[in-house]
């Protein structure tokens, strides 16, 4: 008998995956799991402030749980995790879940100074909360700014190494993304509430 393949659009079967693929990661993930909540969370704010942009918050919760899945021994091709991520995602018929985790943080830049082609990213909303509070929380699952999670990534690879160097190449792309999903966070557009 074959094991079911796991239903990655669905919040509850892609954590049950990721809990038992990364049981003996638990740093990574602790770090999964946070993002996964937070970006939920967030989603969830956004969508109640900005009903015009149909945020999906389960949409946003599937990313988040698999957008470190390419690390799995599993999933490992070219050994670049978003893209070995992204295949194995293709795979379980979760394309349009795929594109949005392959881009996620510095992972554009970091292939561009690799040379491994990077498949199209979808760079909606969705994504850049994977991305927002992937550059928020440490291994281990602790909240921190985005400046100390950027001094954490440098200090555990090195300002000269190519995850170092993609990740100050990334830096304004990130900050844009920061201040945008900030924005959504704290204005509220729709209806006026004058007059009530």
């Amino acid at each position: 008998m074959h094991p079911v393949s796991p239903n990655f659009l669905n919040p509850a079967d892609a954590e049950r995956f990721v809990r038992e693929a990364f049981a003996d990661e638990p740093a990574r993930l602790s770090h999964i799991l946070v993002i996964a909540e937070r970006a939920e969370r967030s989603a969830r704010e956004i969508a109640a402030r900005h009903p015009d942009l149909r945020l999906d918050a389960p949409t946003v919760r599937c990313a988040a749980l698999v957008h470190d899945i390419g690390y799995l021994d599993r999933a490992k091709r070219t050994g670049f995790h978003p893209v070995d991520g992204y295949r194995l995602l293709c795979e379980h018929g979760a394309e349009a879940l795929a594109r949005r985790i392959v881009g996620h943080s510095s992972s554009p830049e970091e292939a561009g100074l690799l040379g491994i082609p990077l498949p199209e990213p979808l760079d909606d909303l969705a994504a850049r909360l994977v991305t927002y509070w992937d550059m928020q929380v440490k291994q281990g699952g602790e909240i921190v700014g985005y400046e100390e999670r950027y001094r954490d990534i440098l200090g555990r690879y090195g300002e000269d190494s190519v995850v170092g160097q993609a990740h100050r190449l990334a830096r304004p792309r990130i900050l844009g993304i920061l201040a945008d999903v900030d924005r959504l966070l704290t204005s509220v557009e729709g209806p006026s509430d004058a007059g009530h």
